[in-house]
């Protein structure tokens, strides 16, 4: 095998895994009877307590301001949020979680929690380190070489 299909070969299974990680949290969340972008929604609000913008979640989440308009929307109409004027930002409301809200989120939240931390328990500490610190290398390099 040379280079180039060990790389397409390395490159194939990075998709495969980043693809499964999707797929592990879409399955989950529809378990729990929500869309994995409504979890994730979720998990930036709870993340920037007491507020956050829709703006935020935009970029944090990159979805687009009309999906989690949506989302926020489906929320709030569940009673989970509210949207307050932001009064550095007109256009840009201030989300925060209503009583409500933040005891849904944080029973979802911690239940996932529970579950991510069950999964990293039955990897040693030197590989969870080794993990992370390869994902942050990768990160770095595929941002500096797409960025070129």
């Amino acid at each position: 095998m040379n280079k180039k299909e060990e790389f397409d070969e390395q490159i194939n299974l990075y998709y495969k895994y980043l693809f499964e990680f999707g797929n592990t949290y879409h399955g989950w969340a529809k378990k729990h009877g929500i869309h994995d972008t409504v979890l994730f929604v979720l998990s930036e609000i709870n993340e920037t307590l007491p507020y956050c913008t829709q703006n935020e979640i935009c970029e944090k989440l990159f979805l687009p301001k009309q999906t989690v308009s949506l989302v926020l929307s489906g929320l709030e109409k569940k009673g989970y949020i509210l949207r307050e004027l932001n009064p550095k930002d007109r256009r840009n409301k201030l989300v925060r979680f209503t009583e409500q809200g933040d005891q849904y989120a944080k029973g979802i939240l911690s239940e996932l929690k529970a579950a991510e931390i069950e999964a990293l328990s039955n990897i040693s500490q030197e590989e969870r380190q080794s993990m992370f610190a390869s994902f942050g290398l990768l990160s770095d390099l595929l941002a500096k070489s797409l960025s070129k």
